[in-house]
């Protein structure tokens, strides 16, 4: 009830920070000043309130993962008395980051990050194949990110090339605090990591410009946001890009995944009302040349994320 009172209260200044800052949040308040024609201590002010209100979070992506890990995304369909117990045992995998529970063919779906073939193999082998309870399942080997919470990763105006620094394990210390909360000082850091502060912040300028991770907003998933469709399709061959280009270019999608599997694209992405929902699927979805399958799936319950609230 708070946050929805909180959300009323919302005016238009807001809803532009927190838009620029789902794109960017690494600008500094004198560039959005300026962008917004907003004096740069009002921004300051305005996003901290939307922070401690619970309104929105700064974090760190790490961007272009299916270039430095194996990234799978699986599609479970389960008996529904084995539907808590299979997501509780998925969530306590260190390699996944995103469970969400679905009304759809599949019940459950999640993401996952691997380090090597090996590490996926362990993972399938002694996690996944033995749960009981699975009625089926689709393993989707992510090939390639066209879109990624908002960050379009193909086009010469919005190409993010791959990262050319390898990432160490303080690289990756970093990585996991900024994820958590990339407001932190590095002072603050400094002290938890137990690593100087002149180190911190230049691995952090270094993680920035060699695109290895973007720290943006993410506003709270119940911000005016009631439907999340996850959405999968197989297309004709030579049809991938056009298609996925087309939805890169949509505010409602979040992601865009190219796959090596059963499907060819992931999409997620976030509406405003079901009769938003209906008519993305009606306008923009069924008429889509050269998809010859599709599983549509809407959530309705997060259980893990990343960027979990």
């Amino acid at each position: 009830m708070v946050l929805i009172l909180i959300m009323h209260q919302l005016d238009e200044i807001d809803k532009k920070i927190i838009s620029v800052l789902e794109v960017d949040a690494h600008m500094s308040s004198m560039q959005m000043s300026k962008q917004l024609n907003v004096c740069a201590p009002t921004i300051r002010r305005r996003i901290n309130r939307l922070i401690k209100n619970d309104i929105m979070r700064i974090q760190a992506v790490q961007i272009n993962r299916a270039k430095i890990s194996i990234a799978v995304t699986i599609l479970l369909k389960v008996e529904s008395n084995a539907i808590t117990r299979t997501a509780d045992l998925l969530a306590s995998q260190k390699e996944v980051g995103f469970i969400v529970l679905t009304a759809g063919y599949f019940n459950i779906v999640c993401l996952g990050w691997f380090e090597s073939v090996e590490s996926y193999s362990r993972f399938l082998n002694t996690i996944l194949y033995p749960i009981n309870g699975v009625l089926d399942m689709d393993t989707l080997i992510c090939t390639e990110y066209r879109k990624y919470a908002f960050i379009k990763m193909n086009g010469a105006a919005n190409q993010i090339k791959p990262a050319n620094k390898p990432v160490d394990d303080i690289d990756m210390r970093i990585i996991e605090a900024l994820e958590k909360d990339a407001r932190q000082k590095s002072t603050r850091l400094a002290k938890s990591l137990n690593i100087s502060a002149p180190t911190i912040r230049c691995r952090i300028n270094d993680l920035l410009n060699n695109n290895i991770i973007h720290i943006q907003a993410f506003p709270n998933l119940r911000m005016g946001k009631t439907i999340a469709a996850v959405i999968a399709l197989k297309v004709a061959n030579g049809a991938v890009n056009r298609i996925a280009d087309c939805l890169c270019d949509l505010n409602e999608v979040r992601q865009v995944l190219l796959y090596s599997g059963t499907y060819d694209i992931g999409v997620w992405a976030w509406f405003e009302s079901i009769e938003a929902f209906s008519e993305f699927l009606k306008n923009v979805i069924n008429p889509l040349e050269g998809v010859e399958k599709k599983e549509i799936s809407i959530q309705t319950e997060i259980r893990k994320w990343v960027h979990m609230w």
